[in-house]
C-alpha cells in the first residue's frame, strides 16, 4: 500500500472548476483553495474571515431565512405513505449544522404522521418538461412533535418540525453518459495537521488573496488518493456585511457513480473514517467526516450525515498539542496507518482510539472509566490473541473444580457457614481465569511498553493504583470534592498510559513525541506532582476500606 504526502505546490488533484461544483450548496457559494483565490469586493462592506466556530447546541441552521426546497413530499410512517405533504427543506450553511425539516401536512395527515416517533421522506422534483430534475430522500427523520393554530372553525395550520438522517440530494444532469470518475469532496471537522498552509495577502483595493504554501495528500485503503484542502463559502449579511469562512475538505476521485450513496457510505466512508481516527490521534483534535458533495456527467449530489455526533469545533487548537511535531506527520501516518490496516481485530484499537480522543467534552469521571475501558479493550483482545483467558483447561478445570468446593466444605479452620460456602462456590471459576495483572504485564512485555515514570496501572506497597480509582468509580462509590485535584492528576497519567500503549502498537518510536518520559519530565507537573497525589488518594481509598469501630462492633 502506498503512502505520500506531496508538499509541492500546486495540487492538480481535481480541476477548480469539479472542487468549486463539489463544495457549492443550495444557496451558497464556494471556491476551491487552488493557486490562488481572489475576492474583490465593494468598499462600502467589510471583508470578515470567520472560521464559523459559533455552535448552536442543536446544530439546526438558522431558521430566519428562506428554506432551500419547498416540495410536495410522502412521508412513510410505520409502511403508510403519506402523499403530498408541503415540506420546507432547510440546508446547513456551515458543516458542524444539520439538515432541518418543517413539514406542513392537513391536521388529518398530522395525526397519521405523528403516529410514531419517526418515518422517511421522499420527494422528487420535476421540471417544465416532465423530467425528474431533484430527488431528495431520507431513510429516517425523527418528528419534533406538531402544533396546530386555529384561525376559525374550518381553518388550520398544521406544523411537524423534523430531523433527517443521512439526507441525500441527487439534482439531475440529464447527461445520460457513462460516467467513468466521480469527483468527492468529503467535509471534515477540524485538523491542525491535515490543514495545508496557506498565506493571505491584502490590496490596497480591497482584494484578498490566498496561496496555498503546503500541499497534504495521503493515499489510503483501495488506492484512494484523499487530497486535504481548504474550501470557502461566503454570504452577505442582513447589514450588508461580507462574511467569509473555511473549512476542511478531503478531495478524491472515485469510480462510484455519484448517486451511488450506499456503497459510498457502506465501502469507502469506513476507509476515510479510519484514516482520520489516526490523524486525530496525532493532533489530539477529533476529526470526523461530515457529509459529501459528489458529483460526475449524470448527478450532483449532497449527502448530510445523520445519526452522527459531531465533534466540537476548537478554534484554539494548537499545532502545539499535538501527540506528535507536526515536521513528523508524515511518517507518523506511513508507519501508524499501515500498522492500524495490520491488525486482523481493528474494532478495540478503534475503541481505544475513541476513548482518547473523545468528539465531546466529558466529566472527569466519565473520562476515567472511558480511557480505562480503551486500555482494557486492547489487554483483552491480547489475552484471546495469546490463549491467556484461563489457566486450567476446561476439561481439567470441571475436576479441580469439585475438588476446591469439597475443601472448603470439609474446612474446620476456619468452620465456615453454608451460605458463606455459597457465596466462594460462585466465585470459584475467577480463579481459573488469567489476572488483568499478569496480562496487562505480558501484553507491555510484548511490545516493549515502559510505563514505570508513570502511575501505576496496578498499586504496590499500599499505594494504589489506576485500576484500584477504576474500580472506585465503576461500583459508584463517588470521590468527595476535596480529591478532585488527586483525580485529574491520576486521569493525565492514565491518558499518557494509553496513548504510550497505541503509540507502540502502532509501532511508532515513544521518544519521537510528546509523552516521552524526558519531555514529561521537562514539561509537565502532573509528574512531578504524582507522589504526592498517590499518597493522598492511596490514604482516602484505604482508609474508606477499613472499618469504623461502630462496624466492628456490628
Amino acid at each position: 500500500m502506498a503512502l505520500s504526502c506531496n508538499e509541492k505546490t500546486p495540487n492538480q488533484c481535481t480541476s477548480p472548476s469539479a472542487c468549486c461544483r463539489a463544495a457549492a450548496d443550495a444557496g451558497g457559494s464556494a471556491a476551491c483553495a487552488g493557486l490562488r483565490l481572489t475576492l474583490g469586493q465593494n468598499e462600502k462592506q467589510r471583508n470578515k474571515i470567520d472560521q464559523g466556530i459559533n455552535l448552536r447546541d442543536n446544530r439546526r441552521p438558522e431558521l430566519g431565512r428562506e428554506e432551500n426546497h419547498l416540495v410536495k413530499a410522502t412521508v412513510i410512517v410505520n409502511g403508510e405513505e403519506i402523499t403530498n405533504v408541503p415540506c420546507k427543506i432547510f440546508l446547513p450553511e456551515r458543516i458542524h449544522e444539520k439538515p432541518y425539516v418543517i413539514f406542513k401536512p392537513s391536521k388529518e395527515d398530522a395525526n397519521r404522521i405523528m403516529a410514531s416517533h419517526k418515518g422517511e421522506l421522499h420527494a422528487i422534483v420535476c421540471g417544465f418538461d416532465k423530467e425528474k430534475e431533484l430527488t431528495i430522500e431520507a431513510p429516517e427523520i425523527y418528528f419534533s412533535g406538531s402544533s396546530t393554530k386555529y384561525w376559525g372553525d374550518d381553518i388550520s395550520d398544521t406544523t411537524v418540525p423534523g430531523d433527517p438522517q443521512d439526507l441525500h440530494i441527487v439534482r439531475h444532469l440529464k447527461a445520460n453518459e457513462n460516467a467513468q470518475h466521480t469527483q468527492i469532496v468529503f467535509w471534515l471537522s477540524p485538523n491542525k495537521f491535515l490543514t495545508p498552509f496557506m498565506s493571505s495577502t491584502s490590496s490596497y483595493t480591497g482584494d484578498l488573496k490566498y496561496e496555498r504554501v503546503r500541499n497534504v495528500e495521503f493515499v489510503i485503503r483501495n488506492d484512494v488518493r484523499l487530497v486535504f484542502e481548504k474550501h470557502f463559502r461566503s454570504k452577505t449579511a442582513e447589514n450588508g456585511d461580507f462574511v467569509q469562512w473555511s473549512f476542511l475538505v478531503a478531495c478524491a476521485e472515485l469510480k462510484v457513480p455519484a448517486i451511488d450513496a450506499v456503497t459510498l457510505k457502506e465501502k469507502i466512508l469506513p476507509e476515510v473514517d479510519d484514516f482520520l481516527l489516526i490523524a486525530s490521534f496525532a493532533a489530539r483534535q477529533r476529526t470526523r467526516c461530515l457529509g459529501w458533495t459528489a458529483t460526475d456527467k449524470n448527478w450532483y449530489t449532497t449527502f448530510y450525515r445523520g445519526n452522527y455526533v459531531f465533534p466540537e469545533f476548537d478554534s484554539n487548537n494548537s499545532l502545539d498539542n499535538g501527540l506528535i511535531d507536526i515536521k513528523d506527520f508524515e511518517r507518523f501516518i506511513q508507519t501508524c496507518y499501515p500498522a492500524f490496516l495490520g491488525f486482523e481485530n481493528k474494532l478495540p484499537v478503534r475503541d481505544a482510539l475513541h476513548s482518547i480522543v473523545p468528539s465531546q467534552s466529558r466529566t472527569l469521571e466519565t473520562t476515567f472509566l472511558k480511557v480505562f475501558a480503551g486500555l482494557e479493550a486492547l489487554v483483552l483482545d491480547f489475552r484471546r490473541m495469546e490463549n491467556l483467558e484461563i489457566i486450567v483447561p476446561e476439561s481439567s478445570w470441571s475436576s479441580l473444580r469439585k475438588y476446591l468446593q469439597k475443601c472448603l466444605k470439609n474446612s474446620t479452620e476456619p468452620k465456615l457457614q453454608t451460605e458463606q460456602r455459597a457465596s466462594m462456590y460462585r466465585k470459584l471459576n475467577e480463579l481459573n481465569r488469567v489476572s488483568l495483572r499478569e496480562a496487562f504485564n505480558l501484553f507491555c512485555k510484548k511490545y516493549s511498553i515502559d510505563l514505570t515514570d508513570l502511575w501505576p496501572v496496578f498499586g504496590e506497597n499500599d499505594l494504589v493504583g489506576l485500576v484500584d480509582i477504576r474500580n472506585k468509580l465503576i461500583h459508584g462509590d463517588p470521590f468527595p470534592h476535596n480529591m478532585f485535584g488527586s483525580l485529574i492528576v491520576a486521569k493525565e497519567h492514565l491518558l499518557y498510559v494509553l496513548e504510550r500503549v497505541l503509540i507502540r502498537i502502532l509501532k511508532w518510536n515513544v521518544a519521537e513525541t510528546k509523552i516521552s518520559p524526558e519531555y514529561l519530565r521537562s514539561y509537565m507537573l502532573v509528574i512531578k506532582d504524582m507522589p504526592k497525589e498517590q499518597t493522598k488518594l492511596s490514604e482516602h481509598i484505604k482508609g474508606s476500606r477499613t472499618p469504623t469501630a461502630q462496624q466492628k462492633e456490628q
